[in-house]
């Protein structure tokens, strides 16, 4: 699914409605006191544009670089997180991933006293 872009009246609304500074929010929840200058700010998305189809005024902000780059390190740990759980949910597994070995989802079951058998069948592997 291709990405939505905002439209340029959403654009102009969301500058207008910054008046000439950055829409970013501080670890101290007050809001970032950069002014904005040509050519060196962001239009973003609030809520990921990989999370929600929404190219609405509600979800653009105007952020400065640095509050952009800020938050697009936080976006992508989010997003990455939200797709894990959607294929855990749907049970879609990596196909790359293979067992530790010697664990309950391992083939393989290591013995105490050191040796090796195998879970389903029980047969000793270790001669």
């Amino acid at each position: 699914m291709p990405r939505r872009e905002f439209s340029k009246a959403v654009l102009r609304a969301a500058i207008a409605r910054a008046e000439g500074r950055c829409e970013g929010v501080l670890a101290d929840s007050g809001r970032c006191p950069c002014a904005l200058q040509v050519g060196r700010f962001h239009y973003d998305h609030i809520v990921p544009a990989a999370l929600a189809d929404d190219a609405s005024l509600e979800n653009c902000q105007v952020l400065c670089r640095p509050c952009h780059a800020a938050k697009t390190v936080m976006d992508v740990g989010v997003i990455a997180r939200v797709r894990r759980m959607r294929d855990r949910h749907l049970g879609i597994a990596d196909p790359n991933r293979r067992p530790l070995p010697g664990s309950k989802s391992s083939p393989f079951k290591r013995l105490i006293g050191g040796g090796v058998i195998r879970r389903d069948t029980g047969e000793r592997l270790d001669k």
